[in-house]
């Protein structure tokens, strides 16, 4: 199988076609307009699946699997990018499925994902041909890539919950049984993990002082997994997906880490104030993170 790094040329020519490459911040959209990809210049990618509301007679309902839209999810995606371009006059790399869920699910298998119908599958093919474009042009770029897919949840409890690919089961272990596991390899920091070597325990990498999970309780959205919620015991608790899955935690996409975000409605997602609000501590967030295990300075302005 090629390397990753060699995919970027055939993903990008099935995505874009003949035409030159967008300049940072433009989209592209399919002939069908169900996947827009936008073109970035920062080392961040962002995915947002299932904020979409079309509906095309001409593509049949799906009939199993969750078939609400995310409220709000590509909105708040938008935020984030839009953010981002404010506080460093670059743009993250984003791709986004416009179909609604009933007609299209691409965080997940095709199988799953389009139940059969045949133009659903070619726009999950196109969904996910932007993605490994969008990762492999920014690995190339900068030497990595930091996926993050944006999702809403509906659960009771409103918090964040950070998906590393590591389920409720492997995050309810105490910190020295989690770290002698060997999970943190099958995470979507995995690539991370080993490029922090071994002064940087797994969990503290997942939960510790320093993850994504205390900078947002830090700024004030509460998070799981995060040094005050270290596991999520019983309570409902999405581990991340199929995007995730594929991209940050596989082995052949490496120099690719990442998590998904699933926001809750009320104070994030439910109006243009609270999703740049959102927005606006999401950079807070990524700043030291990225700085401090990438040696990239998100604060400088291009």
């Amino acid at each position: 199988m090629p390397s990753f790094s060699l995919l970027v040329a055939a993903f990008a020519a099935a995505f874009l076609g003949a035409h030159a490459a967008p300049a940072p911040g433009q989209s592209t959209f399919t002939a069908d307009r169900y996947v827009e990809s936008v073109s970035g210049d920062l080392p961040i990618v962002l995915t947002a699946p299932h904020g979409g509301a079309l509906k095309p007679d001409s593509i049949a309902h799906r009939k199993e699997g969750v078939l609400g839209a995310d409220l709000n999810s590509l909105e708040l995606t938008r935020a984030l990018a839009a953010e981002l371009f404010v506080r460093t006059g670059r743009h993250p790399a984003m791709v986004a499925s416009h179909l609604h869920r009933s007609k299209l699910d691409p965080n997940r298998e095709i199988k799953a994902a389009a139940q059969g119908d045949p133009t659903a599958e070619s726009a999950w093919r196109d969904f996910h041909a932007a993605i490994r474009a969008a990762l492999a042009t920014t690995v190339a770029r900068h030497g990595f890539a930091f996926l993050i897919d944006l999702h809403g949840h509906g659960h009771p409890i409103a918090r964040l919950e950070l998906g590393y690919a590591l389920d409720s089961a492997q995050l309810n272990r105490p910190d020295t049984t989690f770290d002698a596991s060997g999970l943190i390899t099958l995470s979507t920091v995995s690539d991370l993990h080993v490029r922090s070597g071994p002064a940087l325990a797994s969990s503290a990498l997942i939960r510790g002082p320093r993850s994504l999970g205390a900078l947002y309780q830090a700024a004030g959205l509460r998070a799981i997994p995060s040094p005050q919620e270290p596991q999520p015991g019983s309570d409902p608790f999405f581990a991340g997906g199929y995007i995730v899955r594929t991209y940050a935690a596989a082995p052949d996409t490496p120099k690719v880490d990442g998590l998904q975000i699933e926001t809750y409605r009320v104070g994030v997602r439910d109006n243009s104030e609270n999703r740049a609000r959102f927005a606006r501590i999401t950079v807070d967030v990524l700043t030291p993170f990225l700085r401090e295990h990438y040696a990239f300075d998100l604060a400088a302005k291009k």
